[in-house]
């Protein structure tokens, strides 16, 4: 069984494991506060990116940074 306690990791695993929890949160607060109309898309946009694009750019690099972290080896 996988467990999530980041006191077991490295310190270096353990700031992947936080950083890309904490971007995946982000990404999440980002989509909730458009859907709800805090935030139009627009407002996300960068280099003529669309802003739906960054958010799941930010959510992608989240999942990515957190699987490095909590990555074992066997």
């Amino acid at each position: 069984m996988i467990s999530l306690e980041v006191s077991q990791l490295s310190r270096i695993r353990k700031v992947f494991a936080i950083l890309g929890v904490s971007l995946l949160f982000l990404a999440a607060l980002m989509l909730i506060s458009t859907l709800v109309g805090m935030f139009e898309l627009e407002y996300f946009e960068f280099f003529g990116h669309s802003g739906l694009r960054t958010v799941a750019a930010i959510a992608v690099a989240g999942c990515l940074m957190a699987a490095f972290g909590y990555h074992e080896d066997k």
